[in-house]
């Protein structure tokens, strides 16, 4: 669920009450004088564990000592701060924050109705080209530094995506959950299942500092995929089920007209490995004469996202088989092994509860 708030006047006093009450990260793109007002609760906020991302905008001279103080002590304590510097401030410009990823405060009101999955995502790679083009503040101190990102924010769930470090004057650098050893810089990848916190922990003998990303699992659904299969006697298509609750995985008979009908999110490119780039709304028809399995990619601003679908034929009258074996090749299918699938997918056995659970269909 996402949250937007409107505050024309007194945003200061708005964002200093949220200081209290986000939980992992703030993106904050405010004025001098703003940044004056949350300095002491910002500064407060990450003695608590929390990170900022902060892009000012600055009249060139604007208490430039006092401003320069606290942009170091914000950015050795983890902080990332980026300096805009503006000759003339425009009262019309939009002051913007995003707490957690789901809060939206500013001081211009939407128009019209909004999509705020869409717009949440725009609004974070707004402020990550801001960030990207203004002047950075970095740190003289000789302690530890530590930088922690990912390669986005925002994912659809199930979605696969890098997190990168780089430590120095570290002993140890520890990633939570899990408490795991990390070397001083490295990449790694995750697959996102829901709402994801992440801290590295970098420590030496005299100090230690942490940083924290949040990356924001949206439970949209971009594509919705149903399966049928002609019925003779009654001259019209069956809806069937998965025979599994993790995998889109269909048992048929031999010789099966198969349809497969979906829905996509509209603004997504939708495309399938065999079939080509799709309409969002549309079916395919096809006779199963032997496993066949297709990838729907899905294209939506900066993710892909994907969905697999199998299709297993079976022959009318195989044998009984072991839950054992039939969870094996589950198995394998989870695990991406290509080879494996292909030697199970030759054992008749393998199919026989797919069989019999097809059955109930029909």
């Amino acid at each position: 669920m996402f949250d937007y708030c409107y505050w024309p006047e007194g945003i200061e006093i708005e964002l200093n009450k949220q200081l209290d009450n986000f939980h992992h990260q703030a993106q904050m793109l405010i004025d001098g004088q703003v940044f004056l007002a949350l300095a002491n609760k910002i500064l407060k906020a990450q003695v608590a564990g929390k990170y900022f991302e902060l892009i000012i905008l600055l009249p060139k001279g604007y208490r430039t000592l006092e401003n320069a103080n606290l942009f170091h002590r914000i950015t050795q304590a983890g902080a990332k701060v980026g300096i805009i510097e503006i000759t003339v401030f425009d009262e019309g410009f939009e002051q913007f924050s995003i707490f957690d990823n789901r809060l939206y405060y500013s001081t211009k009101r939407l128009e019209g109705e909004v999509d705020f999955a869409d717009f949440f995502f725009k609004k974070h790679q707004d402020f990550e080209g801001l960030m990207e083009s203004s002047r950075l503040v970095n740190s003289y101190s000789q302690e530890i530094k530590l930088s922690f990102t990912a390669e986005k924010y925002f994912v659809t769930k199930g979605e696969e995506i890098s997190f990168f470090w780089e430590s120095t004057n570290s002993n140890s650098n520890v990633l939570t959950p899990g408490n795991r050893m990390l070397d001083a810089q490295g990449e790694e990848r995750i697959i996102i299942e829901e709402d994801t916190f992440l801290t590295i922990t970098s420590k030496n003998e005299k100090s230690k500092t942490s940083l924290s990303i949040f990356i924001k699992c949206l439970e949209v659904d971009h594509l919705k995929l149903s399966v049928s299969i002609f019925n003779k006697e009654i001259d019209d298509y069956v809806p069937i089920d998965s025979v599994s609750k993790n995998n889109e995985i269909f048992a048929v008979y031999m010789s099966d007209v198969v349809k497969i009908e979906w829905v996509c999110k509209p603004g997504t490119t939708l495309i399938e490995s065999r079939l080509g780039k799709l309409n969002n709304i549309g079916f395919h028809n096809f006779v199963c004469l032997e496993k066949l399995s297709l990838n729907f990619e899905m294209h939506f601003l900066n993710t892909v996202a994907s969905k697999e679908i199998h299709f297993y034929p079976v022959p009318k009258g195989s044998a009984s088989f072991e839950d054992e074996e039939f969870q094996d090749g589950i198995h394998m299918i989870q695990k991406g092994d290509v080879k494996k699938r292909e030697e199970v997918s030759e054992k008749e056995t393998f199919f026989s509860k797919v069989v019999s659970l097809f059955s109930l269909k029909k």
